[in-house]
């Protein structure tokens, strides 16, 4: 057999090619849910990836919930992690008219209406469902859209991965930058700033609101932002509506957001993730520690304030 560095420059074209396409195929999307089902059955059979964490959330959020029910949906967890890693491989070469196969948007009119008034809006979004699908909401509109991503270590791989991400237009912020630069964004068209909201704070600080009946640590950096630029503020609602296909909808929460606080608007982001969370548990992201600092109550050197 022919080694790589052998094979005639034509052929080697014609399977680099081929590779490239993956991801569009019927052949290449069995070959990914096959991919997916292995990883699955890794988690579930070989290494229980943060298994002690997820069920630990479990069972601060569903306390009821008894030792089998919880173990069913741990495995639906597993199943759904496991797809999360493979979407992003498995879409990335799709055409733009492929796409509607795999994620939908149920009333853009919502966002259409803010951006015609002129205003900014800053969609609040959650680590439930497929957050990395959002790389196509440029093709709702006209305006900017800006969202914030992690860079990685390795040059190459982080220039590939955010051309993969913004290949529809998406602008991309380091994360470290993206505070600053959203409150200093400005342009002559309104913007849409995509914020993933429910990330557990680095550290137990003053803000604290009430999620699954529990006194939670948040972060609140994104109703900064839309207090600051008075912008207009959704929520991302997800639904899975079959293997690897979200439909996303736009659930106004506050028009201006200038005139509310900003514990008053993550109330209302929470409220909404919890009524998501509790109609389909296995799409939140529950290998996230959490409630890593437990609980306001617990820790009385960390008096909170600003707590609703």
């Amino acid at each position: 057999m022919r080694s790589a560095q052998s094979m005639p420059w034509k052929e080697k074209r014609w399977l680099t090619a081929s590779l490239s396409r993956i991801g569009v195929s019927s052949v290449s999307i069995l070959f990914w849910r096959v991919t997916s089902h292995f990883i699955y059955l890794v988690f579930r059979h070989i290494w229980p990836y943060r298994k002690k964490v997820i069920l630990k959330n479990l069972t601060i959020c569903f306390p009821n919930l008894s030792n089998a029910e919880k173990a069913r949906l741990t495995n639906k967890y597993y199943r759904h992690l496991a797809n999360l890693i493979v979407e992003p491989l498995m879409v990335r070469n799709i055409a733009q008219k492929d796409l509607a196969k795999f994620v939908s948007y149920g009333n853009p009119s919502v966002i259409h209406q803010l951006l015609s008034e002129k205003k900014d809006v800053v969609l609040l979004v959650s680590h439930y469902g497929n957050w990395e699908y959002l790389f196509s909401m440029p093709l709702l509109t006209n305006s900017n859209v800006l969202a914030a991503y992690s860079p990685v270590s390795n040059g190459m791989l982080n220039e590939k991965l955010k051309r993969l991400r913004s290949r529809f237009g998406i602008k991309l912020i380091p994360k470290a930058n993206w505070y600053r630069s959203a409150i200093n964004w400005c342009d002559n068209k309104p913007a849409i700033f995509v914020n993933i909201a429910d990330q557990r704070p680095p550290v137990a600080g003053k803000n604290v609101i009430e999620f699954f009946n529990r006194e939670t640590y948040i972060q609140s950096g994104a109703a900064r932002i839309a207090i600051k630029r008075n912008s207009a503020v959704v929520y991302l609602d997800v639904q899975k509506r079959g293997a690897h296909k979200y439909n996303f909808r736009f659930n106004l929460l506050v028009e201006e957001a200038g005139k509310m606080g900003e514990t008053e608007i993550m109330k209302l982001y929470y409220t909404e993730l919890e009524k998501n969370i509790k109609r389909q548990p296995e799409l939140w992201l529950w290998s996230h520690n959490r409630w890593k600092f437990g609980f306001s109550t617990t820790l009385p050197s960390k008096k909170p304030i600003n707590v609703v």
